[in-house]
């Protein structure tokens, strides 16, 4: 079962290597590369193909599910579609087939959604299934948001405000809601694994809190917008409760004593801290000027989807996958390069978003290259265990 696992890390490989060849494009541009195409496929790849596809696996592993025909015959049509996006993506951008592709994807997990549901029963009496189930509605929730898309393209609306905060709608529930309560669920399961007695009331608290404020911080994505300013106190009003989920469940983690191995401990640290940065930042964006500035200045965006995205849910995906032995790490230096490759883009980013700095691209593109070169060996270690590093 956890071969499985070798296709999600093939997929980061290959989004990733999309990515570092977009960052490439900014060192010396290609004629012949259609940036807003391959950056359609990176995403795709990144989000539906490595995030959601582990997550896919591991609820397939978690609860006896791949025992059952229809899941395996189901598992492997989902492959073969993301095999297919991966190829129309980089080459044709939305087109049909992508588009096709993406629609027979979106109604593939919609049917595994319900067979969860009926299949692992008492959900709502267990914190892992809990999330396993939010993080699946949330999933239906965001895929409605490309649906939507192509009314508003044929209703000649392709660049309106609108169809722009249909896209931060999509984006927003994706990692705000799908990612993070997936990882929570694959945490809880891990827990409980261990048969480590947890406050169930605060793990309650802190889930639900942070469901709560999934809805309202989606207003901080329209801010581009200028809409009135009652769009700013609703997303602030997200953001505030999104914070108290976070210290509800900081205070959960200083209660739980788990040992976990010393690579996967300074993952799963690494992803607090960076989903904690995520609550604060998404707070302070409530602010006008704040909001503005995210808008204008693009490195600032692409910073935070990154610490998001690889920061808070990669990295504990990642310490995940050491845990439970999908993997194994006979040296630290496949957590040294992605750590070093995560927090030097990071940090250059930002920077050129503040500052013009002397071959920021190139830095930035070197730095990426070290994050790759962790996640290969990651992927290598996965899909090939008995080599050594």
């Amino acid at each position: 079962m956890h071969t499985l696992f070798k296709l999600p890390f093939m997929f980061l490989v290959v989004g990733g290597c999309i990515g570092l060849l977009l960052r490439w494009h900014f060192v010396s541009p290609l004629p012949w590369l259609n940036y807003s195409y391959l950056l359609h496929g990176h995403s795709h790849i990144m989000f539906l193909g490595w995030i959601f596809n582990l997550l896919l696996t591991a609820y397939l592993l978690n609860y006896s599910l791949w025992q059952k025909n229809r899941y395996r015959v189901l598992f492997w049509l989902i492959q073969g579609l993301l095999a297919g996006m991966l190829i129309s993506f980089p080459m044709q951008g939305y087109s049909v087939i992508s588009i096709c592709l993406s629609v027979l994807h979106t109604f593939c997990i919609w049917l595994f959604t319900i067979w969860f549901f009926k299949d692992v029963p008492h959900g709502w009496s267990s914190h892992s299934i809990w999330c396993a189930r939010v993080s699946l509605l949330l999933f239906a929730l965001a895929s409605f948001g490309p649906f939507l898309l192509g009314v508003l393209k044929a209703n000649g609306l392709g660049n309106s405000p609108l169809y722009y905060n249909v896209v931060y709608y999509y984006l927003h529930f994706q990692y705000n809601g799908v990612f993070i309560f997936g990882a929570l669920s694959l945490w809880f399961k891990w827990i409980e694994s261990k048969q480590v007695n947890l406050d169930s009331a605060r793990s309650y608290r802190s889930y639900v809190l942070l469901l709560v404020s999934i809805f309202p911080s989606y207003f901080l994505s329209v801010l581009w917008s200028k809409p009135p300013i009652i769009f700013n106190v609703i997303g602030l009003a997200g953001a505030s409760i999104q914070i108290v989920a976070f210290i509800c469940f900081v205070r959960l983690l200083w209660r739980v004593d788990v040992k976990a191995t010393k690579y996967a401990r300074m993952l799963m640290h690494l992803a607090i801290a960076s989903f904690g940065l995520k609550c604060i930042l998404q707070l302070v964006s409530a602010h006008p000027v704040v909001a503005q500035m995210a808008l204008e200045v693009r490195p600032f965006l692409i910073a935070y989807l990154h610490l998001v995205v690889v920061g808070a849910v990669s990295l504990f995906l990642l310490a995940w996958c050491i845990e439970i032995k999908i993997l194994t790490l006979h040296s630290p230096l496949a957590v040294l390069l992605v750590v070093t490759g995560f927090f030097g883009t990071e940090l250059l980013m930002i920077f050129s978003g503040v500052t013009a700095i002397n071959g920021s691209a190139l830095l930035i593109f070197l730095f990426s290259c070290l994050l790759l070169a962790g996640c290969v060996i990651f992927a290598f270690r996965v899909l090939i265990p008995s080599v050594h590093q």
